[in-house]
């Protein structure tokens, strides 16, 4: 980590000059490693440079699996950032060169990336779908690991469609294979996973264990985006358990944090959850103004169902029904567990008021 943070400048230049001086191969293949990287320290500027030119380097290299590769670095960079869209199209492109080369380990990684775009779209089905295709894909592969991680993914669904307990029995099994296998960011995404399904279960003892051993994780790997990440579900356990100061303290922690990471999207679910620990502690005018902050964010970032969750909560802190309305209007096209039934409680916030 300490060669990577004091070479990473080179790193970008030594894949343009690559690329400049007709090295291609080279090029694309630099991008892509460095894809391992860029991926759990959100250098998204030194991502999408490098991403670009690999995209460009393996077209011009004429290597179709290269050119899938590419296409799946610059697709990650462009999702962690927040940018569907673009994300999606070079997903489904890489996905079509992969099929078309009868690469199934690697048709099977593009499944799961679009998974997690519906996922984050709210298209839940869709990313069930694409989840279990590709579980499927990587068992008659024999890999463990990646097997492990589809799981993982579709536990996260499950607690999206409030199938919590559903979701725990899976993640306990993919905790046990992924630490098995030493694969550190894995377990603790699906120890984080686990947190907030013991959470809804109402196992707050077992949801606060589960959390804080991905933290030790993040803390032993030095890793502060997954810390800052997984602060923010530690604060909703503070806040199930009574505890709103100490919920306050993760949540703005994890909002600084994420502000100088540069993950904006992040950096709003923070505030929003710092929102709801002063809301809880009767501090509605300091919960309002978070609450504003994270919505600014998710609409920015065009993210409606976010943005429809945070304006429910700024109207509840300042009785504004405008807020509320929005919020309505925003969900009108999500017909999921989760989704239903925020629309019930605007409805009657609005009927009440």
């Amino acid at each position: 980590m300490r060669w990577y943070q004091t070479e990473s400048g080179n790193l970008v230049v030594a894949t343009r000059a690559a690329a400049e001086a007709g090295l291609h191969s080279i090029a694309w293949r630099l991008a892509v490693v460095l894809r391992g990287i860029y991926m759990h320290h959100n250098a998204f500027g030194d991502w999408l440079v490098t991403g670009t030119i690999g995209v460009d380097s393996a077209e011009r290299d004429g290597d179709l699996g290269g050119q899938a590769e590419a296409l799946e670095g610059l697709g990650r960079a462009y999702f962690q950032s927040r940018r569907l869209d673009e994300a999606e199209t070079g997903h489904r492109r890489a996905l079509a060169i992969r099929r078309s080369l009868r690469d199934r380990f690697g048709e099977a990684v593009s499944l799961n990336t679009l998974g997690l775009i519906g996922l984050r779209r709210r298209r839940l089905d869709e990313a069930r779908a694409f989840f279990e295709q590709a579980a499927a894909i990587f068992r008659d592969l024999g890999d463990r690991r990646w097997e492990a991680l589809m799981r993982g993914n579709l536990a996260e669904t499950l607690c999206e469609v409030r199938q919590p307990r559903a979701a725990a029995e899976i993640l306990t099994g993919v905790v046990a294979v992924l630490r098995e296998l030493g694969d550190r960011a894995g377990e603790g995404n699906a120890l984080f996973h686990l947190c907030w399904a013991r959470r809804e279960l109402g196992e707050l003892a077992s949801a606060r264990a589960s959390i804080e051993q991905a933290l030790s994780i993040a803390e032993d790997d030095q890793n502060q985006v997954w810390q800052a990440h997984w602060l923010v579900e530690l604060g909703a356990v503070q806040r199930a358990a009574g505890r709103p100061a100490d919920a306050l303290v993760s949540c703005q922690r994890a909002a600084v944090m994420q502000r100088q990471l540069g993950d904006r999207s992040r950096e709003a679910f923070a505030q929003d959850g710092a929102g709801q620990a002063y809301e809880d502690m009767g501090r509605r005018n300091d919960a309002a103004d978070f609450y504003r902050a994270a919505a600014v964010t998710h609409r920015d970032l065009n993210d409606r169902w976010n943005l429809a969750r945070t304006l429910h909560h700024l109207g509840r802190a300042t009785g504004d029904p405008a807020t509320w309305r929005e919020a309505l209007d925003l969900i009108t096209d999500f017909d999921d567990p989760r989704a239903t039934a925020l629309r019930l409680l605007l409805t009657e916030a609005l009927r009440v008021r």
